[in-house]
């Protein structure tokens, strides 16, 4: 019996259910299957469970059932696919990078990010603020072990958001650039820094700048921007930053340094207000007393 593992031509499709040849026929077929599984979470209709390695595997199973046969199988698992080969992939790594938790590895390591949760109250009657440091470590620990061959950001983000609703709080993370996440995760997993990962969390959590971010995200769509590949975040209060202005829009604004995109409010700039592509200091103001927008991106 074969082993099925990657391809080494970075152009095929793993093994899948959409007879998809290709990686990018594959990517666009399944986003829309795993979008439409994702909203039936989302309205309740998804897997139940106690936020354990089963719970997470039963996410991914869900997700992803119309995709692959070894869905809500972790990657260490071997399944014996319709065609009589098995699917595995103990060993995952990212390019350049260090290797994530090894198959023999991956229960014990998620076993005990579940003792966690559980010793924790599942982060129940939390502050917003811990609530979110505590989680970000959560999503970092989840993360770092990297439990199945492939869905692994969208399975870490339902059951994180999963996990938030029954805690009170609510993470969005669509205001969360690709590029973003990937920086938090490598600090993470790679440098064993959680401020990226907590900080994020601690936006995503704040309906204030999420929707600072929304409107930020909005903006640069509308002039063509790839905004996914970009580091976008909002200002952090009590730090002092140098920036160049890129536009002001009521009352935010947005500014860039050589490699981020950080959104501000337009109170804390300096008199007078910098013009377009010029170079300034300030430093950002709390964001708990700033009027939340509208949402809905539609996106």
């Amino acid at each position: 019996m074969a082993n099925y593992t990657y391809t080494s031509d970075p152009d095929s499709a793993v093994k899948n259910k959409l007879r998809a040849s290709t990686h990018e026929e594959l990517e666009k077929r399944e986003a829309r299957i795993v979008f439409a599984r994702t909203a039936e979470i989302e309205a309740g209709l998804g897997p139940s469970g106690s936020f354990d390695a089963a719970h997470l595997k039963a996410f991914h199973g869900h997700l992803f059932q119309d995709v692959y046969e070894w869905a809500g199988h972790t990657r260490d698992e071997k399944v014996e696919l319709s065609d009589g080969t098995v699917a595995t992939e103990p060993v995952l790594r990212k390019a350049d990078g260090k290797p994530f938790t090894p198959g023999p590895q991956i229960a014990p390591a998620l076993d005990r990010i579940a003792t966690t949760l559980h010793d924790s109250g599942y982060l129940r009657g939390l502050p917003r603020a811990a609530f979110a440091e505590q989680a970000a470590d959560i999503m970092a620990g989840i993360n770092s072990v990297h439990a199945f061959r492939e869905g692994n950001g969208r399975t870490q983000r339902t059951f994180m958001r999963e996990l938030a609703k029954q805690a009170g709080h609510e993470l969005d993370f669509s205001v969360v650039t690709r590029e973003r996440m990937i920086q938090a995760s490598i600090a993470a997993n790679e440098l064993a820094d959680p401020a990226k990962m907590r900080r994020l969390f601690d936006e995503i959590s704040d309906p204030v700048r999420v929707a600072a971010l929304e409107k930020a995200i909005d903006a640069l769509t509308q002039h063509g921007m790839k905004w996914n590949e970009i580091y976008i975040a909002t200002a952090e209060a009590g730090h002092a930053i140098e920036l160049t202005m890129a536009g002001v829009a009521g009352e935010q604004f947005m500014g860039r340094t050589s490699s981020q995109i950080l959104i501000g409010q337009t109170r804390d700039l300096p008199k007078p207000q910098p013009d377009r592509g010029e170079t300034f200091s300030f430093e950002s103001s709390s964001w708990e007393h700033a009027r939340p927008r509208t949402r809905g991106r539609g996106r």
